[in-house]
């Protein structure tokens, strides 16, 4: 069978491990994954960035400084979710527009990635090793040149490897890193290769050195990891100039034009971290400090232990965190351990070869990001060295295979070998090596971490599923969710609208009632009984469905309507500062404190949260009692335009207070700078406790 016909069913392989149900395993759509599909879609509906969609407030005033951002339609770099780099969105952004906001359309450009990654696997091991077909002599048959099969080899191997397939189906950007880190490995040894042939270097090996410089700089578009990237050409080279400084010389041109080339391709978002550094160190000091393997204040000495505990993950002692891997699962099956083992034996000693010291320093490199993490293992920031242990794997598998054929002295009869007894042989000793390797993936990926009881809740899929139930809903219902959560990414792509819902705190004495003339639905999380029992008690007419394991509905027609009635006994048409409009109002009294209930409408979007305010007034001006807090649960910066918001505040009296009668007054201001929104309002001057 010819290397091409493998290559395609090592492909066709890899293609379905990735693609297959990939819709809906993993289960939901994870948070991470929802907020690159959201700066997708944004891009595909035309908006300016940057975006923030939550959590902007926490790093806002670290992440710009004295820099405010410059509103742009393309940006180089996606500032939410504490910054992301760019590739992979723009690609999911195509994906959604010919797919629509699907889970599928987001983990697609990870899912083709990977399968690229395998194809381009092969010919960066073929231009790598060198590894060229020799024809077959009397004594040995095709398959017996095994050097020339190690390049389907590593393709097969990484198509099986379970956390290369797990974060092809995953919708983040570390896999889409893989085939650009291929491609620069193919171009520079493509360029090495053809200036070791030809005596004074021309345009083929010039192009190959720049392509690869390009697709070097490419990378830090892609990952954060491929910061590293470079630091295997820098030491390749500086050992390069030690074994051949007269080769390096004939190529002193191409590698300096391979480095203006990546400086050239990099150049856009290395000026965006030059004005926004915050984004360029945050990553980076952030997984270095966090997790369960750090040492305080010694780094040093994390990344010494972390070294322990990569090579622990990748033979026995795997990443525990469920969505990275099936918890405990060594990075390599057993049969890829013995593999990629022999394979770094064999590699070693190979000493001072060009060749295999990059293999070594590439392998080394790509391990650094989970090293210097604080918890490593972590699968994921070892993707990228995924081929290149792919590669040493099928090195110790041809090894393995080349240690058979010279010590097979039991299949020889009279003192000769038969090479069809042998071809088939050791063709069977590979299929079932092979396939017992793609056994331990389907078992482990497909069958244990697929039914893994706590899958669906860690991908969120309780919240792509309400997520889809409110996406359901006639136009123009507005949607709250009850109680508030950090984490809405997941919801709002599944509503593929970020203002498609709000969340309030629920069990307070606000009530955001919608738009008038319009229904609300209110999704209640089942174990927030009291803010379920407080909506029930204040509407009079709803319908409810609590059929769901993880959230109930509850659907009230006219919900302004209901809720103005509710609370408002005296209606009015106050305005402040044409941004809050007061509806009406109605107070209580009981024992030493009085209630005030107000229904407000928005008139407008707010950027800031507004404090509101209820004051008791003597008759000389004088303030005796007061409340001032922000709208219970829901900011005001969380109100939509037209929307219509019920709060109640109970105020204290203080003892000793005389009859009356009182002034009580209302209002909003700024709390950070006291500066008052619209002047205040005067409910009523003859009230009386």
């Amino acid at each position: 069978m010819s290397r091409r016909v493998l290559l395609l069913l090592v492909v066709l392989l890899a293609a379905f491990l990735r693609l297959w149900q990939l819709e809906s395993l993993p289960p939901g759509l994870y948070h991470d994954e929802a907020y690159n599909g959201l700066d997708a879609l944004s891009l595909v509906q035309g908006k300016t960035f940057p975006q923030f969609y939550e959590g902007w407030e926490l790093y806002a005033q670290d992440a710009h400084a004295d820099n405010p951002p410059t509103p742009m339609r393309w940006p180089v770099f996606f500032e939410g979710n504490y910054g992301r780099e760019p590739l992979h969105v723009y690609l999911m952004a195509v994906s959604i527009w010919l797919f629509g906001p699907t889970p599928f359309a987001i983990r697609l450009v990870p899912a083709l990635s990977g399968v690229l990654a395998v194809l381009l696997t092969y010919f960066a091991a073929k231009e790598l090793l060198a590894a060229k077909k020799k024809p077959p002599n009397n004594n040995q048959s095709p398959i017996t040149n095994l050097q020339s099969h190690i390049p389907v080899l590593a393709a097969f191997f990484l198509a099986v490897l379970v956390p290369a397939i797990h974060f092809s189906r995953f919708g983040l950007r570390m896999m889409v890193f893989v085939p650009v880190e291929m491609l620069t490995v193919i171009f520079f040894w493509r360029g090495y290769n053809l200036s070791q042939v030809t005596v004074s270097p021309g345009h083929r090996v010039t192009w190959s050195f720049l392509l690869a410089g390009f697709f070097l700089g490419l990378g830090l578009y892609v990952y954060a990891a491929a910061r590293l990237f470079p630091l295997l050409f820098v030491l390749f080279i500086l050992f390069w100039a030690w074994r051949d400084w007269s080769g390096l010389r004939q190529n002193v041109l191409n590698i300096g034009g391979m480095a203006a080339v990546a400086v050239l391709t990099a150049l856009p978002l290395l000026l965006y971290f030059w004005r926004y550094p915050y984004f360029f160190v945050f990553r980076i000091a952030y997984v270095a400090n966090k997790g369960l393997g750090t040492v305080e204040d010694q780094p040093l000495l994390t990344w010494l232990l972390n070294v322990g505990r990569v090579v622990r993950g990748l033979y026995w002692q795997g990443e525990t965190h469920l969505r990275h891997n099936l918890p405990g699962r060594p990075y390599l099956d057993p049969l890829q351990a013995i593999f990629f083992t022999l394979g770094l034996l064999q590699t070693i000693r190979q000493k001072l070869n060009p060749r295999t010291v990059f293999l070594l320093l590439w392998l080394l490199v790509m391990l650094l990001p989970t090293i210097m993490s604080g918890d490593a293992p972590h699968f994921g920031r070892m993707t990228g060295a995924a081929g290149v242990v792919a590669i040493v794997a099928a090195v110790g598998s041809v090894w393995l295979g080349e240690w058979l054929m010279v010590n097979s002295k039991w299949l020889m009869v009279n003192g000769k070998r038969s090479p069809k007894t042998f071809h088939f042989l050791l063709f069977t000793f590979y299929f079932l090596l092979l396939a017992g390797s793609l056994a331990f993936t389907l078992r482990d990926y497909f069958g244990r971490y697929a039914g893994h009881l706590q899958l669906a809740a860690d991908f969120y899929l309780p919240d792509w599923e309400l997520g889809q139930f409110a996406a359901e809903q006639p136009e123009g219902t507005a949607v709250y969710l009850t109680p508030t959560q950090e984490e809405m990414a997941t919801i709002y792509f599944a509503l593929a609208d970020p203002d498609g819902i709000s969340s309030f705190s629920g069990a307070s004495t606000l009530v955001p009632a919608g738009q008038p003339e319009a229904a609300a639905l209110y999704l209640v999380r089942t174990e927030n009984e009291a803010s379920w029992q407080q909506l029930t008690n204040f509407f009079t007419e709803y319908e409810t469905d609590q059929s769901r394991d993880d959230f109930w509905a509850l659907h009230v027609p006219e919900s302004s309507a209901q809720a103005i009635e509710a609370v408002v006994a005296e209606e009015t048409a106050v305005s402040f500062a044409n941004t809050i409009q007061l509806l009406g109002w109605s107070v209580q009294t009981e024992a030493n404190q009085v209630q005030v209930n107000l229904a407000w409408q928005a008139l407008a979007e707010m950027p800031l949260a507004y404090t509101a305010f209820v004051h008791v007034l003597d008759g000389s001006g004088q303030i005796v009692a007061q409340l001032d807090r922000q709208p219970e649960g829901y900011p005001t910066t969380d109100w939509q335009p037209g929307e219509v918001v019920v709060d109640k505040y109970t105020i204290a009296l203080p003892d000793g207070l005389p009859p009356g009668p009182f002034i009580l007054q209302t209002g909003f201001y700024d709390l950070a700078t006291l500066n008052g929104l619209g002047e205040t309002v005067v409910l009523t001057e003859t009230f009386a406790p």
